[in-house]
């Protein structure tokens, strides 16, 4: 919670960007908190690396780029559809867990916030049929999951910890590597990198849960954290972990360089993130789902010289 301290000085998403008030004003920056900018890095960066993997590294052209910036820009407002929703869903209990989000703080009300939720969806839909009727189908899928992951009656959030971020790992890990591989790629050689997504989010995703055990558990969330406690979800990550990693070794071995910051990842569970939202593994889980495109694309690129 964003509780000032004289020994926390806090910044960033958590002082409501200040930087960003100062120059477009509070109304601006509220919609630009409901988005969560730092999630959205992930996503562009599975557009513009994730589309050009599947392209021979010496054919690619002016318009494989900018296909590729298109689809970093479809996917990242498909994520933050999801995210609009879920601030809406859960305006009461950021007011115990988040009350310098927008909406609790009444900068942004919950009607509105939704309409801005349909607004990137549409845009995210629209945008994908026009870059390719299977991306547009994959997109809409995804939005599908962005969408019902916080509203009824498909909502797995009150079902079970393990459907909860089973869910979650569908649409931040597996989809959007199908999806960009539809484009310009064969999806079929896909599979190996969209199950090590779906294997990485199952892992490590959880860690945003451990900030919010109380208020999810006050309002019936079922989380794997709030269900087992922090000893537990550390345990459930270190064997989701090794599992990826087995799977890894023998599908991907590429992807055994995110090793490093699965150690960053199991050391900083219970350390505060005073700029970003969450802990510092959740800083972690973000830049390594990044990451995971990047490596894709190098590989793939070196498999083509």
């Amino acid at each position: 919670m964003d509780r000032l301290t004289p020994e926390i000085e806090y910044g960033g998403i958590k002082k409501k960007y200040p930087v960003l008030q100062k120059i477009f004003g509070d109304k601006f920056t509220s919609w630009v908190l409901l988005v969560r900018p730092a999630t959205l890095l992930a996503p562009l960066l599975a557009g513009l690396f994730g589309v050009l993997a599947a392209v021979s590294f010496d054919a690619i052209t002016a318009e494989h780029i900018k296909t590729a910036i298109y689809a970093g820009i479809t996917l990242a407002a498909a994520q933050a559809t999801g995210q609009v929703i879920n601030q809406s869903a859960d305006s009461e209990l950021d007011k115990l867990a988040k009350p310098y989000r927008a909406i609790p703080r009444g900068a942004v009300s919950k009607d509105e916030a939704m309409g801005i939720a349909w607004l990137l969806a549409i845009f995210a839909i629209g945008r994908a049929f026009i870059t390719g009727m299977g991306f547009g189908l994959i997109v809409l899928i995804l939005i599908f999951f962005s969408v019902f992951y916080s509203l009824s009656p498909f909502s797995p959030r009150r079902v079970n910890p393990f459907l909860n971020i089973a869910w979650v790992s569908v649409s931040r890990g597996f989809l959007p590597v199908i999806a960009v591989f539809s484009i310009y790629g064969d999806i079929n050689h896909a599979w190996v990198y969209a199950i090590f997504a779906f294997l990485y989010c199952l892992a490590y995703q959880g860690s945003k849960d451990i900030p919010d055990i109380d208020a999810d558990r006050n309002f019936n969330i079922k989380t794997i954290p709030n269900t087992y406690g922090v000893k537990g979800f550390t345990k459930y990550a270190a064997a989701v972990s090794m599992l990826m990693y087995i799977y890894a070794f023998a599908y991907a071995p590429v992807m055994l360089l995110l090793v490093p910051l699965t150690i960053l990842f199991f050391e900083g569970l219970e350390k505060e993130n005073t700029r970003f939202e969450n802990n510092r593994s959740w800083l972690v889980f973000y830049a390594g789902l990044g990451l995971i495109y990047i490596i894709m694309f190098v590989k793939e690129s070196m498999a083509w010289l």
